[in-house]
């Protein structure tokens, strides 16, 4: 099997797939099983997840005193590099279905304040942490809402509702002199709607997206004693993505991807189809 290599300095995982994915041939095909398709894709993608407070009741253990209102407060700036082998079939030259898993690596200030563990008035601390292991993976459907020939600077306009899930396995393991480690599952739901205007070689495409980021996680640092424990809930994550498609036939292509608003990254993809 042929599949176009990338610079092994370009690391990636793109959340919007299929873009591409059965309009290098933009003739119509009639077969129930159009095609395979694999992709390599490298990605480097930055999110913020604005500060969520929660706010409970705790009693300390041996304690006379009543219950009380104490609160958590947690937010964070991260960022991750991987590398993902996304493999699919197209249906009809219309409906793309895929999956994907990959590796990388993860990194995040994290800012959290447990008022039942540090006391009350006090500010949040802020934790680095890191994993050189992070695993993602996932999948989802990609359609062709829309396909028309056109006679402009591009021969044919297409749009793609492309809808995907995708896991991030977090788990950083002791690290660093405080003897810190770090534990998530984070689940991303993604939608974009693309439109895409191609020639016989190149295309170019844009549109709006959507995400949301939730999950599990844990901090464990053992020199302060210090375990917290609690679920990731983030509010919707609004941008837009756009990029450029080069293609050879209907069988190789390589694309640059970016994505801009709440979320910012940037992928590099080399796909194969059979």
């Amino acid at each position: 099997m042929l599949l176009y290599t990338l610079n092994p300095d370009l690391i990636h995982s793109a959340p919007v797939s299929g873009i591409g994915s059965f309009s290098y041939s933009e003739t119509e095909n009639n077969d129930f099983l159009s095609r395979f398709q694999f992709t390599l894709r490298s990605d480097h993608q930055n999110n913020s997840l604005p500060q969520q407070t929660e706010q409970f009741l705790y009693k300390e253990e041996n304690s006379q005193d009543d219950f009380r209102h104490y609160s958590k407060t947690r937010s964070s700036k991260s960022s991750s590099d991987t590398i993902e082998l996304e493999t699919g079939i197209i249906f009809f030259d219309k409906l793309f279905v895929y999956g994907k898993a990959g590796f990388g690596r993860f990194k995040a200030d994290l800012m959290i304040l447990d008022e039942s563990i540090t006391g009350l008035y006090t500010s949040p601390t802020l934790f680095e942490v890191s994993d050189d292991t992070m695993l993602t993976y996932g999948g989802g459907l990609s359609f062709k809402i829309f396909q028309k020939e056109i006679k402009s600077i591009f021969k044919y306009l297409n749009v793609h509702l492309d809808l995907q899930y995708k896991r991030f396995s977090i788990d950083s393991g002791t690290t660093g002199t405080n003897k810190l480690s770090y534990e998530a599952e984070l689940d991303e739901i993604q939608a974009a709607v693309i439109a895409a205007g191609s020639t016989d070689w190149i295309k170019v495409f844009l549109g709006p997206r959507v995400s949301s980021i939730t999950g599990d996680e844990k901090l464990n640092v053992k020199q302060w004693d210090f375990f917290y424990e609690d679920k990731i809930k983030t509010a919707k994550n609004i941008g837009w993505v756009f990029g450029i498609s080069l293609f050879k036939n209907d069988k190789y292509s390589v694309s640059m991807q970016k994505r801009t608003g709440d979320e910012e990254g940037v992928s590099f993809e080399a796909q194969i189809n059979f």
